[in-house]
Order: structure tokens, then C-alpha cells, then sequence
């Protein structure tokens, strides 16, 4: 039987498997540095929306480890799978955790300029 389009489009894909990976892996591992690097800046915007301040900085320091340990874990084989679905659990957290605490930053995306 020959390959039909769906079998050569998966076997071409596949190549990228790693870059997709790494890709992945490096941008959830820059955010959470960036976050634990600009901790106070991050924390800021949770208190000017109403959050004391230790719970602004608890919560950007765990959203900080949570995404340096997703994106290490995604790079480790036995790991992935649990750490895809854990990004994806991540994302939809965050989503409406800043929903709910700031919905005005959906009118301005790119933040203030």
C-alpha cells in the first residue's frame, strides 16, 4: 500500500518534533526567570489590582517555579506527556486568574505605552 497524505505529512512533521520541543521547553523556562527576575515589577501588578502584598508575591513566585519545572519537564521523556498537560492546566490557569483580577489588560494587550 502506498503512503497516503496523512502518513507523509506526520513523517515529514515528525523532524520537527525536537525544535517544537526546545522551542517549548525554552519559552516557558525564559518566563519563569523573567518572573523570578522581575519579581517586584510582576507583584506590582497583582497589588495595584487589590492583592496584598504577600500573596502577589507568593502567587508570581509559584507561577514563576511552575513554569521553569513544566518547561524542564516537557525536555525529560517519562515527563512529557504529564508536563504538556500541565502546561496546557498552566495556561488556563493563568487565563482566568487575569481575567478575574485584571480584565481591563484584554483591551490592552501589549501593555501601556
Amino acid at each position: 500500500m502506498p503512503a497516503q497524505v496523512q502518513e507523509r505529512w506526520f513523517a515529514r512533521l515528525w523532524l520537527l518534533k525536537p525544535i517544537v520541543f526546545a522551542v517549548l521547553s525554552a519559552f516557558w523556562l525564559v518566563s519563569g526567570i523573567v518572573g523570578l527576575v522581575r519579581q517586584d515589577a510582576a507583584a506590582d501588578i497583582l497589588i495595584s489590582r487589590g492583592l496584598p502584598g504577600a500573596l502577589a508575591s507568593g502567587m508570581v513566585l509559584a507561577g514563576s517555579v511552575a513554569d521553569i519545572v513544566v518547561g524542564a519537564a516537557v525536555v525529560v521523556r517519562p515527563f512529557a506527556r504529564l508536563a504538556l498537560i500541565a502546561m496546557v492546566a498552566v495556561t488556563l490557569l493563568y487565563l482566568a486568574a487575569a481575567t478575574g483580577l485584571a480584565p481591563d489588560l484584554w483591551l490592552d494587550p501589549l501593555g501601556p505605552s
